[in-house]
């Protein structure tokens, strides 16, 4: 894998090349990987024209780290005798969205890793808890791989959810039709959830024409309005074309996908890696059913994820 600085429309960014693919990280948007490209002409993530672009909707383009992932009812919850208070910045349905790790700066860590660190000096939001995120990544000819690790530098157990808001491009290959492609997705089960607040409700439904049209990769995702919360299967989610499929294989972590599409019809759909279930410390229900888990003092946990092309 070759590294190269550059600057990116005036942004400071890494340029990544090898195994025929390129991909560009840009460190104060959270390390986002905002490009991922292949030899044969497939762009696989969906590029933002600029940085200012970028910074207008940061969680629509490439790679965006989202600490917490989705949604915290009411930017609340309540763990170890703790109290968590987010920001309300979804005020329409009074949660908080995402987190802010898309948007901060990380600090180059020497090779294609990005430090971010948050301690008492300089906390990240209002969230009680020293810690450190590592976002790395490799490249070659098994596609992008990224690694990221979260240790809790904090004296008490920390909550820990972490995902990506990925962006997918649709089509992959310049004069594709959006309409030839489709996705595959190895549901378990698909979470439902309350029109009203996005939260959900606890039922889970496992057939469905939706799942049915995921398990046999025949869905289209530019034809309909995608909001949906799946709990999955071993195997990988695949965006299928006819020149070649883009495949993510989750190699350690995330039971959970988002999948959304902005309404269908906007050239994206973003299959997003959950590491727990949508405001999962706020639900009813077992740890090892939502998803929720806590880093004990000094503890670090290791997620991985793999975006490749398989040309066909």
């Amino acid at each position: 894998m070759n590294i190269q600085r550059e600057a990116w429309q005036g942004e400071p960014a890494l340029l990544l090349t090898g195994g025929g693919y390129s991909a560009r990280i840009l460190p104060r948007f959270g390390a986002n990987c905002v490009s991922l490209r292949h030899e044969s002409g497939a762009v696989l993530l969906r590029e933002p024209k600029n940085p200012q672009t970028l910074a207008a909707a940061p969680n629509v383009y490439g790679l965006p780290l989202l600490f917490p992932p989705n949604r915290i009812r009411d930017g609340h919850f309540s763990f170890g005798g703790r109290s968590y208070d987010f920001p309300i910045n979804e005020p329409s349905r009074h949660h908080h969205l995402h987190g802010l790790l898309s948007t901060t700066p990380f600090v180059h860590g020497g090779g294609a890793a990005f430090i971010f660190r948050a301690d008492a000096q300089h906390p990240y939001l209002t969230f009680p808890h020293a810690f450190t995120v590592t976002r790395a990544f490799t490249l070659d000819e098994g596609g992008l791989v990224q690694t990221l690790t979260v240790r809790n530098d904090s004296a008490l157990p920390m909550p820990l959810g972490t995902g990506f808001h990925a962006a997918w491009s649709v089509p992959l290959f310049p004069g594709q039709s959006p309409l030839d492609c489709r996705l595959h997705i190895p549901v378990r089960r698909h979470w439902l959830h309350d029109p009203q607040t996005i939260i959900p409700t606890g039922e889970t439904v496992t057939d469905s024409p939706l799942l049915r049209a995921l398990r046999e990769g025949t869905l289209v995702p530019e034809r309909e309005a995608l909001s949906c919360l799946l709990e999955l299967d071993d195997g990988p989610v695949r965006l299928i074309t006819p020149r070649g499929d883009l495949v993510c294989t989750r190699e350690a972590g995330y039971p959970f996908l988002m999948l959304w599409n902005g309404g269908g019809g906007q050239g994206f759909v973003c299959p997003e890696p959950q590491s727990w279930l949508v405001d999962a410390p706020n639900l009813p229900l077992p740890q090892e059913i939502s998803g929720f888990t806590a880093l004990a003092p000094g503890q670090s946990a290791t997620t991985r994820l793999r975006y490749a092309l398989e040309l066909k």
